[in-house]
């Protein structure tokens, strides 16, 4: 991942956070699972969808993904998984 995508990633992953704490979350959840990456949906504790985790993820995406990535509309998921290269 080159370094002005990763600046991105870090900055729409912040815009999203940040978004959280001023008002009430309605939307989606991507974060380490039984050993993988899942999609959730709200607060619902089944995953819509389980990605393996790909080989070579930066230290910082991992961390992300450890505490989780809040995301608001399917085409943040979409741009997001790209990123990451999620299969």
């Amino acid at each position: 991942m080159a370094k002005n995508h990763k600046r991105a990633l870090i900055s729409a992953v912040f815009a999203a956070q940040t978004t959280i704490f001023c008002t009430a979350f309605t939307g989606y959840l991507l974060r380490e699972y039984d050993g993988k990456i899942a999609l959730f949906r709200d607060s619902n504790p089944y995953p819509l969808a389980v990605y393996d985790t790909p080989e070579g993820l930066y230290p910082a995406d991992e961390e992300l993904l450890r505490e989780g990535i809040r995301l608001k509309s399917e085409g943040e998921i979409t741009r997001l998984i790209e990123d990451l290269d999620l299969e």
